[in-house]
């Protein structure tokens, strides 16, 4: 068996696995169907008051233009990164039946993938290559989305500018496009805060201070897409050193890692925890929908961007290769962009275009949305093109290494960093506890980078005569891991599973210190 082979037989399994929930889920439906002729099966992590809205939204604008009303069939079995993993895997068998029976690559019953950030939708993006196992020489090339077709001016009007403080608005091929915004925070529980005597979090490392241990509560960035932006963005305020050295810590502080995001700010909202990281909608509405049983609001949860330290990042829609509704589908997606769309967003209720059931407080993606008479009837009233601050010239994206780091360093050790942790912030030694601190945040040689110690402070100044070679550097070691694993799951489990006896065995020792002192 070659190793193309074998990785089919593993990407059939993950469908399998993942796929079956998702396809034997009953459909949930946005509109009534009984008068609806036509159908769109989206692949989502949204929520389903964003389901409800929109897909209420999309028809009443087809009502208005005398079409008949869409049936929407919303399909979801996990986070972002796990819908997005069960697409690929999906496309991927259909490849390899196609080049076997000689035939074009045909669509995997699904019209569009909905939501999450933009590195989802770029890995949809990428082209999926196919060999023939007993034809070398025969391959295939295709990728799970195709080009939104966008009228002449259109794509200029909606974005002035292809990005936002560096991030992406839309794909260059035009295979995705940002339909809001997001970015991520700190939810936090007020009444447990008052409980344990400690001040509002402001910071990313707010959520690293000891008293928090236990009282956090975290998503797997392995099946949560916004989680992992979350961790990326502070790794790319903080850099590599400084910004592992902070997650590890909240990873310590932390009670569980959930495998969707909503979950935390749910739990936050209950008392369950005392604070969570969390993409901006999920915190602001959770806080806005606890109210007292007079229907009061309360002022038992708070949400805070970290000022200057948070990511701004579209969350797109993208049309699947082979989708059965094509026509319908790119319909859709030109209408998520227009006005009457985007109003829908962050208008409150009871305005005129605004929701009609659900206030959705998320940030519209149309530059022009943001003037005084539009932002008036918002929920919230911010502008994100205005809070915007770019990163370091120079700093790469850290995405594709997050969820492996985190594994090894983090979720798969979980009770052996807790308990070493603890050991570090209950020595009350000064030099000793420095010792274990050194020890308790040693990187395999691997995860260490060979710049110097002031190397992020240099990426802040341009002008710095070494800022060149400290760039070239910091990539050099980001494009080393990126190949180090390219189409090679079996060396990215292998690193996860060294790094995981790495990692255990120096919170093994820092507990052990400890104990003997």
């Amino acid at each position: 068996m070659n190793d193309w082979t074998g990785r089919i037989i593993i990407l059939l399994l993950l469908a399998a696995i993942i796929g079956v929930p998702l396809a034997m889920r009953p459909p949930a439906q946005a509109t009534p169907t009984s008068d609806a002729t036509a159908r769109l099966v989206v692949i989502s992590p949204h929520n389903e008051q964003i389901r409800y809205e929109i897909g209420q939204g999309f028809n009443r604008h087809r009502a208005k233009l005398g079409k008949p009303p869409v049936a929407f069939d919303w399909r979801s079995s996990g986070g972002t990164s796990d819908l997005r993993k069960q697409v690929i895997a999906e496309y991927t068998a259909q490849g390899q039946r196609a080049i076997k029976q000689n035939r074009p690559v045909t669509g995997v019953g699904y019209d569009l993938f909905f939501g999450g950030g933009d590195y989802e939708h770029n890995q949809l993006a990428r082209d999926i290559v196919i060999t023939d196992d007993d034809d070398p020489s025969r391959t295939i090339k295709f990728s799970c989305s195709v080009p939104i077709e966008f009228p002449p001016g259109m794509l200029e009007e909606i974005f002035p500018t292809p990005d936002i403080a560096g991030a992406r608005l839309y794909h260059p091929q035009h295979k995705w496009a940002g339909v809001v915004l997001a970015s991520f925070g700190i939810i936090y529980n007020n009444d447990r805060l008052a409980a344990l005597n400690m001040p509002a979090p402001v910071t990313w490392l707010d959520l690293a201070d000891p008293r928090y241990h236990g009282e956090i509560v975290l998503a797997d960035p392995a099946h949560s897409g916004s989680i992992a932006e979350a961790y990326n963005a502070l790794l790319m305020r903080l850099g590599w050193d400084d910004g592992w050295k902070a997650l590890r810590r909240i990873y310590a502080n932390s009670r569980y890692f959930a495998s969707v995001s909503t979950k935390i700010s749910v739990d936050v909202s209950t008392g369950q925890a005392a604070a969570g990281m969390s993409i901006d909608f999920y915190g602001r509405f959770q806080a806005s929908a606890v109210v007292s049983s007079t229907g009061a609001a309360l002022n038992r949860l708070g949400y805070v961007d970290p000022p200057g330290m948070t990511k701004q990042n579209s969350d797109p829609v993208s049309i699947l290769h082979g989708a059965p509704n094509r026509e319908l589908a790119n319909e859709f997606v030109l209408w998520l962009l227009s006005t009457e769309s985007q109003r829908l967003w962050n208008r409150r209720l009871g305005t005129e275009d605004g929701p009609i059931k659900f206030e959705l407080r998320r940030q519209p993606v149309r530059r022009d949305m943001y003037n005084a008479d539009e932002m008036k009837h918002w929920t919230d009233n911010i502008d994100p093109f205005a809070q915007a601050r770019p990163f370091p010239k120079g700093m790469p994206d850290f995405y594709g290494t997050i969820a492996t780091v985190a594994h090894a360093m983090a979720i798969d050790v979980h009770a052996d960093l807790s308990a070493a942790w603890r050991a570090v912030h209950e020595c009350e030694d000064p030099v000793a506890r420095a010792d274990l601190e050194r020890l308790f945040d040693r990187m395999p040689p691997e995860l260490t980078p060979n710049l110097p110690a002031d190397w992020r402070d240099i990426l802040n100044h341009p002008d710095d005569p070494r800022h060149a070679q400290v760039a070239a550097g910091i990539k050099r070691f980001t494009d080393d891991l990126a190949a180090r694993w390219k189409d090679a799951p079996e060396v990215r489990l292998r690193d996860r599973l060294a790094w995981t006896a790495f990692f255990r065995a120096s919170y093994q020792e820092v507990i052990s210190k400890a104990s003997s002192r």
